[in-house]
């Protein structure tokens, strides 16, 4: 997992190195997932934490649970990843700041025009 895991908690950390996988092509739509035991142990974390990932990962769609048979990667997974760093964050909140400011901008000129 690299630097754009830095600061997120363990079952983030997981769910993160498990979109890069599907991402990445290295998991494909369809593929059974390791059990949860031995997906814990790859990515060195409590079971109960893995178990956290996977339901992220499966109200977000990139996954899907079949009762007594595993965890799949969902035939269809999400075209986009989430923002997953803290420099991310930091970009989209600039890219928002400037947007809101040229609107600002042009509401002024609109209400200034009206006057």
């Amino acid at each position: 997992m690299g630097n754009g895991t830095a600061g997120l908690a363990p079952f983030e950390r997981v769910a993160a190195a498990l979109r890069e996988g599907i991402s990445s092509g290295r998991l494909k739509p369809g593929d059974r997932l390791p059990s949860n035991r031995d997906l814990a142990e790859q990515h060195a974390v409590s079971l109960p934490t893995l178990q956290r990932a996977v339901a992220l990962l499966q109200q977000e769609g990139w996954l899907v649970s079949r009762a007594s048979v595993g965890v799949y990667v969902a035939d269809e997974p999400p075209a986009e990843a989430p923002i997953l760093s803290l420099a991310d964050v930091r970009q989209a909140l600039a890219e928002l700041r400037s947007a809101v400011a040229a609107l600002e901008k042009r509401l002024d000129r609109i209400e200034a025009a009206d006057r």
